[in-house]
C-alpha cells in the first residue's frame, strides 16, 4: 500500500551558487561523507548535489519529518547498472518510518534544462492502532 508521495523540483544553477557562498559547510550539513564523495566525484557537482536535494525533499513530503530530523538522516544511494537510487534512512527519521509502518521507498531522479526532479514513494503496510 501507498502511504504516501513527494515530489519536488530543484534548481541547478541554485545549488551551484549555494556550494559557491558556502561550499563545504553547506555538503556537511546537507549530505552524508558517501553522498560528498559522491558528488564531488561528479564532474558538475551542482548537478548532483541538485538531485540529491531533490530527492530529500521529496522524501521529507512522502514521509514527514519527525523532531530532531536532519538533512544526513535521508541518505541517497547512488543507482547501480542492476538497480535505481536507494534512500536509506538515519536517526529519527528511521524511528518515524517504521512507527507509520513504511517499508520500502521508491525513488527516481531527473535531470533536464538546469531543474533535477525527484519523486519518492513510501510503500508498506499501515500500523494497526491498538485500544487503550
Amino acid at each position: 500500500m501507498i502511504l504516501g508521495v513527494g515530489i519536488d523540483l530543484c534548481d541547478v544553477a541554485r545549488m551551484r551558487r549555494v556550494l559557491e557562498r558556502h561550499g563545504e559547510h553547506f555538503m556537511n550539513k546537507v549530505l552524508t561523507p558517501d553522498e560528498q564523495h559522491f558528488c564531488q566525484a561528479r564532474r558538475d557537482t551542482g548537478l548532483a548535489l541538485a538531485g540529491r536535494f531533490a530527492v530529500k525533499e521529496a522524501a521529507i513530503k512522502a514521509i514527514g519529518t519527525p523532531q530532531g530530523a536532519r538533512w544526513r538522516d535521508f541518505e541517497v544511494i547512488p543507482a547501480t547498472l542492476n538497480s535505481p537510487p536507494n534512500l536509506q534512512l538515519h536517526g529519527a527519521v528511521a524511528a518515524h518510518a517504521q512507527k507509520r509502518g513504511i517499508e520500502s521507498l521508491n525513488v527516481s531522479i531527473t535531470h533536464d534544462a538546469g531543474i533535477a526532479a525527484a519523486v519518492v514513494i513510501a510503500e508498506g503496510i499501515v500500523p494497526i492502532k491498538k485500544d487503550s
